[in-house]
């Protein structure tokens, strides 16, 4: 897989995990302080000004899309002159974009929070925190985008490393600073210090890790803009877009209901935050190794990576998010030390929305990796469309609530089309898609362990000691009832879930990380007893796969991976190998008889139209593909098989 494999991605999501849940661990200690010092129209404010500040930074979110995706191609292929000047044309157009958005948050930055009903006493610091939050974007999107170029050299796990780095430095600063008053001047200060300690650090680490690669406006060319643009400016309008949903409700909420109630959803918003932290270390090194994987040429790992990256997706937004759902109103009130009922509600009622956008990660992350966004576009549309339609009514029936229930039909509404839409772009069906997720058994699996703890929870009395405060009785509450739902899960999981093929890599990947943690070399994945060659790279191998699973650990790849791995000289029980319906098995019979000789007569060939050549080889052939029962005849179970269950290493 061109160095995407299951090491490669698991080092980038295990960080990415630990990073993200540190940054959000840092704000929840944080975020009561704020709400005491400032109280919840002064978080509300804070809040706020990042919603603005947003509208400056879109534009990096596209360019920084373009950076990730030629950093991965232009260095796989050494083409780091053209590769200069992409960056140095990106960086001098969203310098240029930052350098306009802070002298207009200078001029106009606290009467646009005075329009967007922030309270007079507030509107003065706040316009300074606005300008001291986007001169840090102006670095972010000049120096800045070394974290970008990080990502694109796959090593997602430095740049989270920095966030991790960023998010302490913030607290440390923070905390004294509002402690001694300096309320939303103080967090803005704090929050520059760590962004600016972590872009540099970012630059001075791509400048150490590859030389060639140089950030600088002087680098702009009419070649490198027009590459930038062509992908970037796609991104753009959809940049904009999804800027417009998740930042205008928070300007849509200060507005019809008030600055305060922008505290309230922020607090729910950043429990959904928490929720997304498992899923978003699995999505986070994707797009880079989609970009990679299509730039060698591999697009059968590219589907396999698709459907396992979905599957792990799924499984952790779920678990996550139905955790939350049930305890949204404990988990508020040890959290905050007020239960914020309304807070709650909203968690509870946007979990499952968030679930279902979840189901779009893995496909964004494939369609960008292709420069392509007409159809995440269409998706942003349509989920726009439908909450600018319902949102004015519904606030105005409903408030608060109304806004909250039109953008959860949103989401659905837009997630609905969204998968529809690329399944019919990709090829893959409905079939294949929940049969790799396992979907619908997931759903049951929670549904009813969700069913069992509301049941028990209503039945039993409460499990805090009497005499604690509200506070620490919901600590308890969470503490004891997260261990039934939690160990019900994991067994749930483990046994009703996962695959075989899943278990075993999990144990790898868990294994190896042990071992790293106590300075010792990882275990070796154990080698494929038979390989299902996909001669297509287009080919569907799973019905092979399935087949040939009685016959040992199998694993399909691509030609040039089953090359390098045939070179290396490992036994190897059967090879079959998937032709298209036109394919010639000359050129493959050659190399083999080259290359590996002593694997001639453990060799069958699936497909193709040439079998007079089969024949005259002394080879065997299936013209349509062979069921389990006909394989396990011809070839047997592997040696070391003929014991013990086979597992699918697919």
């Amino acid at each position: 897989m061109g160095g995407i494999n299951i090491k490669t991605l698991g080092r980038s999501s295990l960080t990415g995990g630990a990073a993200q849940l540190w940054r959000i661990l840092s704000r929840f200690i944080l975020t009561p302080v704020i709400i005491a010092e400032i109280g919840l129209p002064g978080y509300g404010v804070w809040t706020l000004i990042f919603s603005v500040a947003a509208y400056v930074q879109m534009t990096n979110v596209s360019l920084g899309v373009a950076y990730t995706k030629f950093t991965a191609e232009c260095v796989r292929h050494r083409r780091f002159d053209e590769l200069n000047h992409i960056i140095g044309s990106g960086v001098s157009v969203v310098g240029s974009i930052a350098a306009l958005g802070l002298l207009g948050s200078w001029w106009f930055g606290e009467a646009l929070l005075l329009a967007l009903d922030v309270p007079p006493d507030l509107a003065e610091p706040g316009a300074i925190g606005l300008h001291v939050v986007v001169a840090v974007m102006l670095l972010r999107m000049t120096v800045g985008c070394s974290l970008e170029i990080l990502t694109g050299l796959q090593r997602i796990d430095l740049t989270y490393r920095l966030y991790v780095l960023a998010s302490v430095v913030d607290f440390l600063v923070a905390l004294p600073l509002l402690l001694m008053g300096w309320g939303i001047v103080g967090l803005a200060i704090a929050h520059a210090v760590g962004q600016v300690l972590i872009n540099f650090v970012a630059y001075f680490m791509v400048r150490r890790r590859v030389p060639e690669i140089r950030i600088s406006p002087l680098l702009i060319s009419r070649d490198g803009m027009q590459k930038i643009v062509s992908v970037g400016g796609r991104f753009q309008v959809l940049a904009v877009v999804n800027t417009v949903v998740t930042q205008g409700t928070k300007m849509v909420l200060s507005r019809l209901v008030g600055i305060e109630w922008v505290g309230i959803y922020e607090l729910a918003d950043k429990l959904i935050k928490l929720g997304r932290t498992a899923s978003e270390a699995v999505i986070a090194p994707l797009m880079p190794a989609f970009a990679s994987l299509r730039a060698g040429g591999e697009k059968l790992a590219e589907r396999t990576l698709f459907i396992k990256g979905s599957k792990a997706n799924v499984l952790l937004g779920s678990i996550s998010f139905s955790f939350l759902a049930l305890f949204s109103g404990p988990v508020l009130l040890l959290w905050t030390g007020e239960p914020v009922p309304a807070a709650a509600w909203t968690l509870q009622v946007l979990a499952g929305g968030e679930v279902a956008v979840l189901l779009t990660a893995i496909v964004s992350s494939s369609l960008r990796a292709q420069g392509r966004v007409r159809l995440e576009f269409t998706w942003a549309m349509i989920s726009t469309g439908t909450l600018l339609v319902l949102v004015v009514p519904m606030a105005t029936w409903w408030g608060f609530e109304g806004i909250i229930l039109s953008r959860l039909v949103a989401q659905l509404a837009g997630t609905t089309w969204y998968l529809r839409a690329y399944f019919k772009f990709s090829g893959i069906t409905w079939g294949e898609y929940l049969r790799g997720t396992r979907l619908p058994r997931l759903v049951v699996l929670l549904g009813s362990i969700a069913g069992l703890i509301i049941v028990a929870h209503a039945l039993l009395p409460s499990l805090a000691p009497p005499g604690l405060s509200p506070r620490w009785g919901a600590v308890v509450e969470v503490a004891l009832w997260s261990l039934p739902y939690l160990g019900l899960v994991g067994v749930g999981v483990w046994t009703f879930y996962l695959e075989p093929d899943d278990r075993e890599q999990m144990s790898v990947l868990g294994a190896t990380v042990w071992a790293r943690l106590r300075g010792r070399p990882g275990p070796t994945p154990p080698a494929p007893q038979v390989v299902v060659v996909c001669v297509d790279p287009n080919a569907v191998a799973g019905p092979l796969l399935e087949a040939a699973d009685g016959l040992g650990r199998v694993q399909a790849m691509g030609a040039g991976e089953a090359d390098a791995f045939f070179s290396r000289g490992d036994p190897v029980h059967l090879v079959l190998v998937l032709l298209p319906s036109d394919g010639d098995p000359n050129l493959f019979w050659a190399w083999m008889a080259d290359h590996r000789p002593d694997l001639l007569e453990r060799m069958a060939f699936v497909g193709g139209d040439e079998a007079s050549f089969v024949d005259e080889v002394g080879a065997r052939r299936y013209e349509p593909t062979p069921d389990a029962s006909t394989l396990l005849a011809d070839w047997g179970p592997a040696p070391s098989e003929a014991t013990e269950p086979s597992e699918n290493e697919t």
